[in-house]
């Protein structure tokens, strides 16, 4: 049998935001499938955004357990969660965070000599195949300085994914994007987690349709409320 990639158990947690307003999670409990692609919804101070910080292992919980492929990870300490955050996760924030001075190929190999700690052509191998399944093969040489935004942001997702994480975090997707530019760039989350078989959780930013994802969790002080694409898979 399959193990889901993400499990929470009674997931409890709280922090302070702006302005003294806090966010709160309570007693969530769920099972992410692999293969696809969460939208964490609700109010601006709904408890989305804490309960993505959890979930990524980056803020700890009050109470309640994380399960990360089959192993409880809440009682671990800051060195072996950030082991686990490196090795089982991706993360992908609202800037892409690329470095100017490398081409998408070298930014999205990095992690690769990072984390992986592959030789020279293993790491090609493996790039050539995000860099296909992202859909940014033809531009691998290119520099960073010459891309839009678009771009910028499907360099940022290859990198995450370069590494063939179980789950992927991305924060406030579609940020300084268009509306056709953050659609094209949410299906392409969506069939990449498909293909590799991965959990995609995401925040989106405030104009953005959730209707590429397959499933929209709505999060708000009576927990959470799971909404399904009428074609998850199409």
């Amino acid at each position: 049998m399959a193990i889901d990639p993400l499990t929470t158990r009674n997931l409890c947690g709280k922090s302070a935001g702006e302005n003294g307003l806090s966010e709160w999670v309570r007693d969530f409990t769920y099972q992410f499938r692999p293969g696809s692609f969460y939208h964490l919804s609700g109010p601006e101070f709904g408890g989305k955004r804490l309960l993505l910080q959890m979930l990524g292992l980056l803020l700890p919980p009050q109470s309640g357990e994380i399960i990360v492929d089959g192993s409880l990870v809440t009682d671990l300490d800051i060195d072996n969660l950030g082991e686990i955050r490196n090795r089982k996760y991706g993360f992908l924030f609202s800037s892409p965070l690329l470095l100017p001075a490398f081409s998408v190929l070298e930014n999205v190999a990095m992690p690769l000599f990072k984390i992986a700690q592959v030789n020279a052509r293993e790491a090609q191998i493996i790039t050539d195949e995000i860099l296909e399944i992202v859909g940014v093969s033809a531009i691998a040489a290119t520099s960073i300085e010459s891309l839009d935004v678009l771009h910028e942001m499907l360099t940022a997702l290859a990198r995450a994914l370069v590494h063939h994480p179980r789950i992927l975090i991305a924060e406030m997707v579609g940020t300084n994007m268009t509306n056709s530019e953050a659609e094209t760039f949410l299906n392409t989350i969506r069939l990449s987690s498909q293909r590799l078989g991965l959990t995609a959780i995401a925040t989106l930013a405030p104009h953005v349709s959730w209707e590429q994802a397959d499933i929209r969790l709505e999060i708000g002080a009576e927990g959470a409320e799971e909404f399904a694409r009428l074609d998850p898979h199409g």
